[in-house]
């Protein structure tokens, strides 16, 4: 596996030495994570790893007890409160179920052009209340605002999640070209895509994180099945 370098001059984000708990339940221990604009970076983890909690106090919504985030070096606090800075997607629905597609995306400052040039066929969509939408249309359309949004960086909570194989896909490319205008980090059960588009690899274990080299050591952590190892790559590997 080749780990692309990070753009000279470029967006970074650091999250040093973050613990966080609740009531008697340490649920991260340590952990770090990196990313920067150029690149993407996948988080994998098992239920229950801490990957949200980890992703929530990156983005100010959880303060962890202890630990550092820093953007281009500078410490940042409440990252969600900084115009520009930040985007998270969690995993639950979170667009107003009583705007249409359309207003969402005015209200995000997403136009209309970006959105169809990679799925052309929401176009008859534009007009339902987001309410109306199937579950697989709502999630694919809180991905794509929060991808498409202006911002340095975001934070993809299951974005693959109750998605079509041919929407996973398209969403791979979108990812891909998006890269070189924000750093990406995203969290997913279903590791093969993941993988597929993502240039760093951290898996959470135990409330750490763990720097993955080789997709190998997936299995050497216990993550993947040794039966897997034919089929497991990582970006650019």
């Amino acid at each position: 596996m080749a780990i692309r370098s990070y753009v000279e001059h470029s967006d970074i984000l650091s999250a040093e030495q973050l613990y966080y708990s609740v009531a008697d339940r340490s649920i991260l221990q340590g952990a770090a994570l990196r990313a920067a604009r150029g690149s993407i970076t996948g988080l994998l983890g098992r239920n229950g790893a801490g990957k949200s909690t980890l992703m929530q106090c990156i983005f100010g919504t959880r303060k962890p007890d202890e630990g550092s985030i820093h953007i281009n070096g500078v410490h940042t606090k409440c990252c969600y409160t900084i115009p520009g800075l930040m985007r998270y997607l969690p995993q639950g629905q979170w667009l107003p179920p009583a705007l249409t597609i359309h207003e969402v995306l005015k209200q995000n400052a997403v136009t209309e052009e970006s959105l169809l040039h990679y799925f052309p066929n929401m176009a008859s969509l534009l007009s339902q209340q987001v309410g109306n939408l199937s579950g697989g249309w709502e999630r694919l359309l809180s991905v794509l605002v929060s991808v498409l949004a202006p911002c340095r960086f975001v934070l993809l909570d299951e974005p693959f999640s109750h998605l079509m194989p041919m929407h996973i896909q398209q969403l791979m490319l979108l990812l891909t070209d998006m890269r070189s205008q924000k750093a990406i980090v995203l969290t997913d059960h279903q590791y093969a895509p993941l993988l597929e588009v993502s240039d760093t690899i951290f898996l959470m274990s135990e409330g750490k994180s763990i720097y993955i080299r080789e997709p190998e050591e997936l299995q050497l952590y216990g993550y993947l099945p040794q039966s897997t190892g034919s089929t497991i790559r990582i970006a650019h590997e």
